[in-house]
């Protein structure tokens, strides 16, 4: 080839360079609308990095209930439309029920937890066994366990009620390490519980956006040095921490296998059929901890949440009190079956989901392939988000969606206005949507439940009043997490009915107490 012919194919080179990377963050011509971009950076520089479903729901009303951004060469595409969603997460879930690839988590867990792994044979085989330990008819046999530790959450809500969060998180800790472990926790410290609480505040921080350079969407800052990217070290760390944690959790279900001391956990279920479901050990541990991380934060979240909607409505409060009273009476305390006679208390339990959703956006999926969804292609790669907030708080479907109303329940199995078409609604939206929907509903509905008759039965919820003027504390609902109350028991007798109660559970404890020790270390 001849010399002269260099810089000719170096400005041809140079020129398709151009064109090339001029294409990189712009929308391309079949996505949905979404605002507008930059050259290469898309909408990296307007992606919001907290409360990122508020940001979403104003562009939903600005381009409507499917919209797209780009961040840099990628896609991501946002849905907030019970249709829409029903259709691209549901009827085609077989190309749109992946995970984006995350680099953190890559470093964390190599990609091993059933919440974040991407779409494929593995995932199938963790899916598989996640239903077969957590279906409806499995869960039945969760009930004695949960009933045991609702009522020591009564217990300890009436001996030391000013730590009513660190109550709430004990027991939904406890509910799940002794469902998939088989071990009980009766305390917050000194307990598995504090060290899984530690673990999971480190591993959410670096989930967020903000914490590492966006590396899924420039893939090339992965080949920094770790010397340079002092986020990889924390990642590391964090990897230690977590291993450590669940493999000593997995190491004492196995060891009390072998001596015989079974009490019928989740583990030990998945244990028996490993060859089955083709896991090795390292699977095992991370199949576990996932279940684990998933099942813990939804129940108390939503706990916090329920109790901070009751105190600020005091009226709906007594309301709710007042049905509970009618059908339970004073004389026992609540039973499972007792729920499906409170039509108000059902309705105040959606009202809390709707009103403050646990999950506001989902986990995200992630397309394997090139999907169209009405007018519009969804490519292949893309990030797709389910926004539950703003489908909760959207004009078109409710009366004054901003406004706290359990009464929009009982004129309808949705809430919803009486025009709108439900078909593509459904109550267990809560917990997401196709083949990604969350594998522990059943066990989480049956915690919800049972704690929100046991609660309005016994305490009254008391807005806390300011030490200094002594006026009531207000409540924000937007951010029903952080709060102060009074909890105050009803009365002597039901005071009396939890203690002994919680007497009773002491039995049920037994079989999980006696299995391990009570500390991590």
């Amino acid at each position: 080839m001849s010399y002269s012919l260099f810089p000719t194919l170096l400005a041809v080179l140079s020129v398709w360079l151009v064109l090339r990377l001029r294409k990189v963050g712009s929308r391309e011509r079949d996505l949905p609308p979404g605002p507008p971009t930059l050259p290469l950076l898309g909408n990296l520089l307007e992606f919001p990095t907290s409360k990122i479903y508020i940001q979403f729901s104003k562009w939903a009303k600005s381009y409507g209930d499917i919209f797209s951004l780009k961040i840099g060469p990628t896609t991501v595409v946002v849905l907030s439309d019970p249709k829409i969603i029903r259709e691209c997460l549901d009827v085609h879930g077989a190309t749109t029920s992946s995970r984006p690839f995350f680099y953190v988590n890559e470093l964390i867990s190599n990609n091993c937890e059933i919440g974040f792994m991407e779409y494929g044979p593995t995932w199938r085989n963790l899916r598989r066994a996640a239903h077969d330990v957590l279906s409806a008819e499995a869960c039945v046999k969760y009930i004695p366990i949960q009933r045991a530790e609702a009522f020591r959450l009564m217990y300890d809500l009436l001996e030391r009620p000013q730590q009513f969060t660190t109550h709430i998180y004990r027991y939904a800790a406890s509910v799940i390490f002794s469902v998939i472990y088989g071990i009980h926790c009766p305390e917050f410290e000194n307990t598995f519980i504090r060290e899984f609480y530690d673990v999971t505040a480190e591993f959410d921080k670096v989930l967020k956006p903000g914490f590492a350079p966006p590396v899924e969407w420039f893939p090339i800052l992965r080949h920094i040095p770790e010397r340079w990217a002092p986020w990889k070290r924390i990642c590391k760390a964090i990897r230690t921490q977590q291993r450590k944690l669940f493999f000593t959790l997995l190491d004492l279900c196995e060891e009390n296998m072998k001596n015989g001391t079974r009490n019928g956990c989740f583990m030990e279920s998945v244990i028996d059929r490993q060859a089955e479901y083709s896991f090795d050990r390292e699977l095992l541990g991370y199949f576990g901890a996932g279940i684990l991380e998933g099942g813990t934060d939804t129940t108390s979240v939503y706990l916090q949440s329920f109790v901070g909607c009751v105190v600020a409505n005091p009226a709906i409060q007594a309301r709710a009190q007042a049905e509970i009273d009618h059908v339970i009476g004073s004389k026992r305390c609540p039973e499972p079956d007792d729920f499906e006679h409170l039509p108000y208390l059902q309705a105040l339990v959606k009202e809390v989901h709707r009103y403050c959703p646990v999950t506001p956006l989902a986990v995200p999926h992630a397309t394997i392939a090139d999907e169209r969804i009405g007018n519009y292609v969804i490519p292949k790669g893309s990030t797709i988000f389910m926004n539950t907030w703003a489908i909760n708080r959207h004009e078109d479907y409710y009366d004054n969606p901003h406004i706290f109303d359990p009464e929009r329940y009982m004129q309808s199995e949705f809430g919803t206005k009486p025009d709108v078409d439900t078909s593509a609604f459904r109550n267990d939206m809560i917990f997401g949507a196709g083949r990604r929907i969350c594998p522990g509903k059943h066990l989480a509905s049956t915690s919800i439940t049972l704690n929100a008759m046991n609660l309005l039965w016994a305490f009254n919820f008391l807005p806390a009043k300011d030490l200094h003027t002594g006026e009531q504390k207000k409540i924000d609902l937007n951010d029903a997490e952080d709060f102060d109350c009074e909890i105050v028991p009803r009365s002597a007798e039901k005071a009396d009915m939890i203690r002994a109660q919680f007497v009773v559970a002491k039995s049920t404890f037994e079989l999980f107490d006696r299995r391990v020790p009570v500390t991590a270390s």
